[in-house]
């Protein structure tokens, strides 16, 4: 018996502000201020990595007063949660964009240079979790938001067992990790040319898998 993957809907990403609008001037000033904080912290995350960064480093990033900070945050530990995984989060969010007239191989490379393209936009955050200086905890809590997001679309685009999934799933979410790390190593990659790339190597599975290969008997 023959599976056939459809792995051409695994990869869709919505990009979008996780932060609520704010509807006063003071809001949004209060907003921008804090926002300036979490673009500082993943700066300096991405130079020195977590172990390197200090409360008074961030306000000095952000030019602004070491007492204001307690103003947005309670600690530096909530900086840095805010800094790594407010945006981060975004890859979980799945969404069906535009595709039609493409091809199954069109399709795929389409959507993982939308993830791509995603780490180019925000290159400072992607280093500090995937950068050489990463801390390893944000690291896997990472790589298990790919695990998660590949795994839900085995499970809707595919007939494949759970055992099946089960292994298929880190390898697929481990390729794509290695592509993150290469396009932040080689800036002079584009989205589009890792995501091609990408796609070669994933093509094979969109054909089929021998049943054999599914179970571990």
């Amino acid at each position: 018996m023959i599976h056939k993957l459809n792995l051409h809907s695994l990869f869709e990403y919505k990009f979008m502000n996780n932060a609520p609008p704010a509807s006063t001037r003071s809001q949004r000033r209060r907003s921008r201020r804090r926002q300036r904080l979490v673009d500082a912290a993943r700066e300096i995350i991405a130079r020195k990595g977590l172990a390197g960064l200090t409360v008074q480093d961030v306000t000095e990033e952000a030019d602004m007063a070491v007492g204001s900070f307690y103003t947005y945050f309670p600690n530096k530990e909530a900086l840095i949660e805010a800094a790594i995984w407010e945006d981060l989060q975004q890859l979980g969010n799945p969404q069906r964009p535009e595709l039609a007239g493409l091809t199954p191989d069109q399709r795929l490379q389409a959507q993982l240079m939308q993830l791509f393209q995603f780490v180019e936009q925000h290159r400072a955050l992607f280093q500090a979790v995937f950068g050489p200086r990463h801390a390893p905890e944000h690291y896997e809590r990472a790589l298990d938001l790919l695990e998660t997001r590949v795994a839900d679309g085995l499970r809707l685009n595919t007939g494949l067992p759970e055992e099946a999934i089960a292994w298929i799933t880190p390898l697929l979410a481990g390729l794509i990790g290695g592509g993150i790390r290469y396009l932040l190593a080689h800036p002079e990659v584009s989205a589009e040319e890792m995501a091609f790339r990408t796609t070669i190597l994933i093509r094979p599975l969109s054909e089929q898998i021998p049943a054999d290969l599914t179970t571990n008997g």
